[in-house]
């Protein structure tokens, strides 16, 4: 930590932070547009220009080193004068479609013109209109919105590691465009719509969905791998309706895939809230009695799965599985969950499963592993198998498959083939937490309302084993 001034005030602040970042810690904002924490810093868009003691000319702020003994001005008239001179400039050929742009709310242009603005144009002339095009597979970019940041490209060569795009032509002419032939293709193109301070850069995904102020918005952890990104979860009439990332200095979090970003209509449709038996909708009680008396008449029972579920849901039913001694539990499903984590890029990993650490650090792993379940199922050595949110294995026997359980959040072609199916929440409908491939607990907030009735796994698991553990105390007093 170091001693600097900040408008005549001293603060202890980090000096290993950019400046930027250590006046906000400090509650002092400095307004910018093409500084990101985690890019490099190139200074380009001269909105966070500030005075500093003994300099006469006004610098910009990302790019003075805080050190001891710094003395900054963040107030002046001058600091204002330049800010109101450079949001001129950046708005001279700006549109004037924030009404109908996907940006408008949360968008950094609106946020500086209204802190740092002028409030009124002195361009009187004609503005620029050049067409927006289709860079991505799923990436617009409207050229007239473009302030030439260039967090977008930096963005891709620093952390994706590509150079699709590029600025082109100079001064009034300058725009950001493909640098390439082929449409951007990569695994981060929301990102890319995620960073732009302005709507220069779309997503279809999203386009036109919903205005943000119409969203409650809930903290969150993205389902798609072991990562465990922190997100903001956009919910709308109780429908997950985007994920917005939710940045973490500590753990350097800063941006979301596309994968985990954009994988949300399975929260909102298809959902399975019937009971099914032999392919065919039940209800519940006859489920239950059914799978008690299954339970009952088992020397060995099996559990597959549970490395998408909350940690909480996970003790609680490990707790309930420990009272039966003849049930085994094996989380892990797929090759990636038996390895050390192996990244695709360089946030997503192979794990697609947002808790596989924290349910391997319960201890829900077997010696054998899947393939040992298998085998020992397909040979009749376990007599009822449950499979908790995950397709049915490949290699188990069809005929035995009647002694399948499946527990699932959505309609598969799986729940026609096994002999009960089960309904179970989902993880945003409870809240929790999940571990993420480095062992960081991470807690989330419940962002959607359940069906009435529908349970999570563990209240499911609580309901037929409850009344077996009764009987089972019954008999040992010699009252059943």
């Amino acid at each position: 930590m170091v001693k600097i001034k900040i408008d005549g005030l001293e603060y202890d602040v980090n000096e290993k932070k950019n400046l930027i970042d250590a006046a906000k810690d400090v509650g002092v904002e400095i307004p910018y547009f093409c500084y990101h924490p985690a890019l490099t810093v190139v200074g380009m868009c001269r909105m966070c220009l500030i005075e500093i003691e003994g300099v006469p000319r006004l610098q910009a702020a990302c790019n003075t080193p805080v050190k001891e003994g710094l003395s900054i001005i963040t107030q002046s008239d001058r600091v204002k004068e330049g800010r109101a001179g450079t949001m001129e400039f950046l708005l001279a050929n700006h549109p004037l479609d924030c009404p109908v742009c996907d940006k408008a709310g949360e968008c950094q242009l609106q946020d500086n013109a209204f802190g740092s603005g002028s409030g009124r144009s002195r361009f009187e002339f004609e503005k620029r209109n050049i067409p927006q095009e289709e860079i991505g597979t799923n990436l617009i970019i409207n050229h007239n919105r473009c302030i030439v940041c260039y967090r977008c490209v930096r963005f891709e060569e620093e952390k994706v590691g590509e150079s699709n795009l590029g600025l082109f032509e100079r001064g009034y002419h300058s725009i950001i465009g493909l640098a390439k032939n082929e449409p951007i293709n990569h695994n981060y193109q929301g990102a890319l719509a995620d960073i732009c301070p302005v709507g220069a850069l779309l997503n279809h995904e999203t386009l036109f969905k919903s205005r943000v102020w119409w969203y409650n918005t809930h903290e969150s952890i993205c389902h798609g791998c072991s990562t465990g990104c922190n997100v903001q979860a956009n919910v709308r009439d109780n429908k997950m309706y985007r994920y917005m990332v939710k940045e973490n200095f500590e753990q350097e979090m800063y941006f979301l895939c596309d994968k985990g970003r954009f994988d949300l209509d399975w929260m909102n449709e298809n959902r399975l809230l019937s009971y099914m038996e032999n392919g065919k909708e039940t209800i519940s009680t006859q489920v239950f009695d059914k799978l008690i008396s299954e339970i009952n008449s088992s020397s060995s029972i099996a559990i597959l799965g549970g490395a998408h579920e909350t940690n909480e849901s996970l003790a609680e039913l490990l707790t309930l599985v420990k009272s039966k001694k003849n049930i085994i539990w094996e989380a892990r499903v797929t090759d990636p969950q038996y390895k050390d984590t192996e990244q695709v890029d360089f946030l997503l990993t192979k794990d697609y499963h947002p808790n596989t650490r924290g349910a391997t650090d319960l201890g829900l792993t077997t010696s054998n592993g899947i393939n040992g379940i298998i085998h020992d199922f397909n040979s009749k050595k376990i007599d009822l198998l449950f499979i908790i949110k995950e397709a049915i294995p490949e290699g188990i026997d069809s005929s035995r498959l009647s002694k399948v359980v499946l527990l699932d959040t959505n309609v598969t072609d799986d729940l026609t083939k096994v002999g009960y199916a089960v309904p179970i929440q989902i993880f945003a409908e409870q809240g929790g937490s999940f571990t993420n491939k480095n062992g960081l607990r991470q807690n989330f907030d419940k962002s959607l309302k359940p069906v009435q009735g529908l349970l999570n796994t563990s209240e499911f698991f609580k309901k037929i084993i409850d009344p077996i553990k009764k009987q089972e105390e019954a008999l040992v007093h010699g009252n059943y």
